[in-house]
């Protein structure tokens, strides 16, 4: 009986072996540079032979998990890269790979995109000394407590932009548990056994919200978590017109916005690809930099005269671009 359960490991971790090296040129075809795609092969060939029941995965699930660490960057090393863990799919009756990032190396994807030149996150208890201030001069202290700190309270990330400047997020424990409702894992695994790695892990990404767009490996990363673990942030509630305070003087001496008219012509220009990229841009420049930064003030953030405006500037216009040719293109 041991001589054929060996002789079965043997077989697994052969054919494997040989799925993971077919799989290798697709793999490069969407890694960054700086990812070794067969350093990736062979530490997930070693985690598996470390834990039988990575080994037991689908063949399908795991060549889907390495697709994930091409796509995101990350290597399955755990932290500060990706965690490989096994899970049985009830519908499927199988066992499956998914594709944990931790939040470390949600991190490191925002700093070799160059978002960012450093990043942490903490938890805070009861007993701590914990306050904050938002607005134009932001402020964060913690001083953790020297004895019994208590039950987790809330969590907070702080990062550095390329600039010097240090913004930071944070998160109450009314807000994190509603995500972790909301996740098909909250009652069970990490968020049991880890409560406080689950806490730093949500606060990240609501600090690394602002980025989307911008780094395609970050959003990778992101949406495999999503995909795994069901863990999603709401957006950032843009304010309504009632919220807005009141316009200043110098708003109010603004010329108002030039309609749009809408009288129709009957010969339809031909499609001017430059030039509706070039109006785009005058009305993104004007309005969506302007919604941006609300959307960061109300989170805490400053982006004042800061590069970052621009950079989700041009991903919002990607977007925007794409939909309309995605439109015409339907017509």
């Amino acid at each position: 009986m041991a001589s054929e359960n060996k002789n079965t490991a043997v077989e697994r971790v052969s054919s494997l072996r040989t799925a993971l090296e077919r799989a290798q040129d697709s793999m490069r075809a969407v890694a960054p540079k700086y990812l070794k795609v067969d350093r990736v092969t062979k530490l997930l060939l070693a985690a598996s032979s470390r834990n039988p029941k990575l080994m037991e995965c689908t063949i399908e699930s795991t060549l889907l998990f390495c697709m994930r660490c091409a796509e995101s960057g990350l290597e399955p090393v755990g932290a500060g890269g990706a965690w490989p863990v096994p899970y049985f799919n009830n519908k499927t009756g199988k066992m499956e790979m998914q594709f944990i990032p931790d939040y470390r190396g949600l991190i490191n994807s925002a700093k070799r995109a160059k978002l960012i030149t450093d990043a942490y996150a903490e938890v805070v208890k009861e007993n701590d000394i914990f306050h904050y201030t938002l607005g134009l001069n932001p402020d964060l202290t913690h001083e953790p407590a020297s004895k019994d700190r208590g039950a987790l309270t809330n969590a907070y990330c702080v990062f550095v932009l390329p600039d010097g400047t240090k913004r930071f997020a944070v998160m109450d424990s009314d807000e994190i548990k509603s995500i972790q409702k909301r996740s098909k894992a909250g009652g069970s695994g990490p968020w049991v056994t880890d409560e406080g790695e689950m806490w730093k892990k949500t606060v990240v990404r609501r600090a690394m919200k602002p980025f989307a767009g911008v780094s395609k490996e970050l959003d990778a990363a992101v949406e495999a978590d999503n995909d795994a673990t069901g863990i999603t942030v709401d957006p950032i509630a843009m304010p309504t017109k009632k919220e807005l305070a009141p316009a200043t003087e110098a708003q109010a001496e603004q010329p108002p916005a030039i309609p749009v008219e809408t009288t129709q012509v009957e010969d339809k220009p031909a499609y001017d690809r430059a030039g509706a990229i070039a109006k785009a841009k005058a009305l993104i420049d004007e309005l969506s930099a302007q919604k941006i930064k609300l959307a960061m003030a109300e989170a805490g953030l400053n982006f004042e005269d800061d590069p970052l405006i621009d950079s989700l500037t041009d991903a919002v216009l990607e977007k925007l671009v794409m939909r309309l040719e995605q439109k015409r293109a339907k017509k």
